[in-house]
């Protein structure tokens, strides 16, 4: 098996299978960054394709020293990023309840209480909502660090930015998104 980093190198010897393969392996975790920052199954699969071809077009800038993973998801991620800004406008969550368990590998639990069920359901769909209304930058440290797991020194990697501006960066979204939730919360009646 050979490494992203390898495959990356017969990329820019006019290898198309090399493509294929880290096409095939990164899709999933591309689309999922997309999806989660800009909440639209549709535009997301259309801003991945996006991000392939800018892969394809700028893979002679990757550095074939440094690991693939971080190189491809911060095109993923500028993408987003400037595809919000083009549209100016937050969109809202166009939830797509069985592609997000698919996406978080959980899987639906039949047995047990269906109260609770529809109380972490419904808990989970406000939570995307207050995510889906923070600003863009907020909105992709969250979904990096809490909706794909990445630490710290991953998310400085994609985001070209110092491990100690992720830890700021983190703090201040967090902070940010209580007080959102909160809001949003108290205009909902709900008690906390």
């Amino acid at each position: 098996m050979m490494s992203d980093e390898m495959l990356a190198s017969q990329v820019l010897e006019g290898d198309l299978c090399a493509f294929e393969e880290l096409v095939n392996k990164y899709k999933k975790s591309v689309f999922a960054i997309i999806y989660r920052i800009i909440g639209q199954y549709q535009e997301a699969e259309d801003l991945s394709q996006e991000v392939f071809l800018t892969v394809y077009e700028k893979i002679y800038q990757f550095d074939v020293s440094k690991k693939f993973a971080p190189w491809i998801h911060r095109i993923a991620v500028n993408t987003t990023i400037s595809a919000l800004r083009k549209k100016k406008k937050v969109m809202n969550l166009s939830f797509d309840e069985t592609y997000i368990q698919t996406l978080d590998n959980s899987p639906v639990n039949s047995m047990g209480d269906p109260h609770q069920y529809y109380e972490r359901k419904e808990l989970g769909a406000f939570i995307n909502e207050v995510i889906m209304d923070l600003p863009e930058s907020y909105r992709v440290i969250i979904t990096l660090r809490y909706q794909m797991d990445y630490n710290n020194g991953e998310i400085a990697e994609i985001l070209g930015i110092s491990k100690e501006n992720v830890e700021v960066k983190v703090h201040r979204a967090r902070k940010a998104m209580r007080k959102l939730y909160m809001q949003k919360a108290e205009r909902k009646g709900d008690t906390i």
